[in-house]
């Protein structure tokens, strides 16, 4: 499912999210970022150095569908962006992906 990233209320990107465990809830794809992203990056990158991610302790991440419907995430957002590899990969834990698969 495509959906909208964001940082409090200031979109930083999209993803294509799959569903990489169904009994977790876990959902996963690649961040596209646009230029909003920038603002946050050497941030992101350097959490993603010292933790292996950042995630919703560090930033309020929001994941919204593209019928403007807000992802509640029990096991929280996150962000891994390291400055050695050329994607940005987001994931969120804890997803019901039972009321999710209606929105599709």
């Amino acid at each position: 499912m495509e959906c909208k990233v964001y940082i409090e209320n200031e979109i930083i990107g999209t993803v294509f999210f799959e569903i990489i465990d169904e009994s977790m809830g876990v959902i996963s794809g690649e961040l596209k970022v646009n230029t909003n992203y920038k603002k946050y990056q050497k941030t992101i990158q350097k959490q993603t150095e010292e933790k292996g991610i950042s995630n919703s302790e560090n930033f309020k991440y929001r994941i919204v569908t593209n019928d403007e419907i807000e992802t509640i995430t029990e096991g929280g957002i996150g962000i891994s962006d390291s400055k050695e590899f050329n994607e940005i990969i987001i994931e969120s834990a804890g997803v019901n992906l039972s009321d999710w698969k209606k929105i599709k």
